[in-house]
Order: C-alpha cells, then structure tokens, then sequence
C-alpha cells in the first residue's frame, strides 16, 4: 500500500434559510373559592353600659381576638366572630372553601430568515496504486461530500442560535399571557363556586353561631365581672372577693349607706 493522498474541497454556499418557531407556555395557579353566611346581633338592648365599656378592654387582652381597625376578632375552624365596639355588634360569619385549579396556556410564533456566506472544507484521500479502490476522482466527492456536509452543519448550527436569539422575547410574552390567562380562570373558578359555597355556609351558620357565642360569652362574662368590680371599688366597698368555680362567677363586697 503506498502513502496517502488527501484532496481537499472548499465550499461556498448563499443561504437564505427561512425558519419558524413556536413558543408555548402553560401555566397552573391554584387557590381556595370562598362561600360565607353571616348574622349581626346589636348588644345595647340586653348588654348595660357599663359592661359595653369594659368589654374592648378585655377582648384586648383575651387570647385568640385580634384588634383591627374598627372591631376585635376571633377566629376559629368555619367561621369567626366580630365585635365593634363603635356599633356595640356582634358579627357571626360562617365560611366554606375549596380548593380551585385553573389552567392558562398561550402560543406565540417567532420567524426569521439567516442570510449570508457560509465556507467549508472537506478533505478526500486515495492511493496511487487504487488500494480500497480509490482514486482522485473518488476523492475528490468524498472531499466534496464532506465539506457540503460541514456546510449543512453550518446552516443548522445558524438557524439554532439565531432561533434561541429571537426567542427570547417572545417567551417572555409567552409567558405573561398564560399567566394572565390562568389568573382570569382561577377568579371565574372562584365565582362559579361561590353561590354553592355560600349556601353551604349558610347551613352551617347556626353551629358556627354556637361556637362564636360561647368565644364570646367567655370574655363578656370577664366584662360584667370589670364592671361589676369598677362599680364596687367607685363606692368605696369593703372586702370586694371575686371568685369562680364551675363557670360561675361570684362577687362579694360590702357598701357602708
């Protein structure tokens, strides 16, 4: 076998490719769709001033009520329950949630063109004495096969990076509206489930009401206790004892008339 010869082919090529691209995004956002019951009771008809006077107070330091803005608030497992002082109410909400999923997906589509001149080289090698049947003509397309392949090559590493490059805007866009999308699905899940949350709620609102009340009469009972004791002490009374046992509240004092 005698030594090798190489041919090398060098290749020109116009392009204009066209190319296409689509983008898809989906988005999954879930949430809770709420359905609530409520029932106000005023408390000046059946509760004296004195004890109205003293209940912010207490509530204030009781455990489980939050001040806010204009009323104290205990929660609990199906509803809560609301005083404002300012209204001297008592506000009874029953609630009913469930858990919601929406779906939002959009498509945008992104196309360009790579222009330009692309080269490339291939190399074809034979023998002089045609071992494994080569020749230079035989070289010569290998060597041109090889450098149309490099520029093949070439093109699709091309239309690649000018796709990744193009698209980086529109995945963006991609993206905002199939969020924007699943946001207005899951609000329009919410309100479909609404009315039968809320008729659910409304059911439930007279157990909820027990539990809300005996939250309440707990620190409403530490209230007249207050009053009562603020009355004594504003008299002057004597040996004031304040006890209780079996949720009942005993108060004794004395008052010289």
């Amino acid at each position: 076998m005698c030594n090798p010869r190489r041919i090398r082919v060098r290749a020109t090529r116009e392009l204009a490719v066209a190319w296409e691209r689509e983008i898809r995004r989906r988005v999954v956002r879930s949430g809770q769709a709420t359905g609530s019951a409520r029932v106000c009771e005023p408390l000046r008809g059946s509760v004296g001033a004195p004890t109205l006077a003293a209940l912010p107070g207490v509530l204030a330091r009781t455990p489980g009520w939050e001040e806010t803005e204009d009323s104290f608030r205990h929660s609990f497992d199906g509803g809560w329950v609301a005083y404002r002082p300012a209204e001297a109410e008592l506000e009874i909400v029953a609630t009913v949630s469930a858990d919601i999923e929406a779906v939002g997906e959009a498509t945008e589509t992104v196309r360009g063109q790579v222009t330009g001149t692309i080269e490339a080289e291939g190399t074809g090698v034979y023998y002089d004495d045609r071992w494994g049947g080569t020749d230079p003509e035989s070289a010569r397309r290998e060597a041109g096969l090889a450098a149309e392949a490099a520029l093949d090559r070439e093109v699709r590493e091309r239309v690649r990076a000018a796709r990744g490059e193009a698209g980086a805007g529109e995945e963006g866009q991609a993206q905002e509206a199939a969020t924007a999308r699943a946001d207005e699905a899951l609000a329009a899940a919410a309100r479909a489930r609404e009315p039968e949350l809320r008729d659910r709620a409304a059911a439930r609102l007279a157990a909820v009401g027990v539990t809300a009340r005996n939250h309440f009469h707990q620190a409403l009972a530490d209230a007249y206790r207050d009053a009562v004791l603020a009355f004594a002490r504003s008299r002057g009374a004597e040996f004031v004892r304040c006890s209780e046992a079996d949720g009942v509240l005993e108060i004794d004092f004395e008052l010289r008339i």
